[in-house]
């Protein structure tokens, strides 16, 4: 699996102010996909949270964050060694995105609702069908996927990995359907890992 393997690749996505507001001093935190621990460690410095846990499935990543004096774990995502409700917020940035289905994307929602009895912060792409680049790309990711938004991300014309880019109300749905209800949601344009620029949310669900 790429994300396994690759060299640590920072998420491009922020927690926004009013995702941040969501989170209190006395929370306990993780961050799933963390990878190098930026996320988690901008709320350490912040002052909010109690304890902060980073999971990951990329060891080059989770060594940049064990390196900032984060607590961190490799773990499968849909498989967490943690108990019941065993964290206030959990963190999920850039990573649907990656989850190559619709039953992959619902199995993390799942997992994190299962560990989490508070809030869950989610950032992730949302479609641009309006920008030529990415209808095209949505076009043959058709053809190639079978999923309208998704898409195949080639170097060398190599496939390194599938990613998606959805509707809010996929995204809506999805969290319904693993137990989290949405309560703040802000849009607004975010950078890719490639540096472009895409239309993106930023949200709060939470635990029902």
């Amino acid at each position: 699996m790429y994300w396994e393997t690759a060299a640590a690749v920072p998420s491009s996505l922020e927690l926004v102010p009013e995702v941040r507001a969501c989170i209190g001093p006395r929370d306990h935190i993780i961050d799933l996909g963390c990878g190098p621990g930026r996320t988690l460690d901008g709320l350490r410095r912040g002052g909010l949270g109690a304890s902060h846990v980073g999971a990951d499935c990329n060891p080059p990543s989770l060594a940049l964050a064990a390196g900032l004096g984060l607590a961190v774990v490799r773990a499968d995502l849909t498989a967490l060694p943690f108990a019941d409700g065993a964290f206030d917020v959990a963190v999920l940035q850039a990573v649907m995105t990656t989850l190559p289905t619709p039953a992959a994307r619902l199995a993390v929602l799942a997992e994190a609702r299962r560990v989490v009895t508070g809030l869950l912060c989610l950032g992730d792409f949302l479609r641009n069908p309006d920008l030529p680049y990415y209808r095209a790309r949505y076009e043959a990711g058709l053809a190639e996927t079978g999923e309208a938004g998704s898409f195949l991300v080639r170097e060398g014309g190599v496939v390194l990995y599938q990613a998606h880019h959805f509707t809010f109300g996929e995204l809506e749905g999805l969290l319904s359907q693993a137990g989290f209800g949405v309560v703040q949601a802000v849009f607004a344009p975010v950078k890719t890992r490639s540096g472009n620029i895409v239309a993106g949310v930023s949200l709060a669900a939470k635990a029902l």
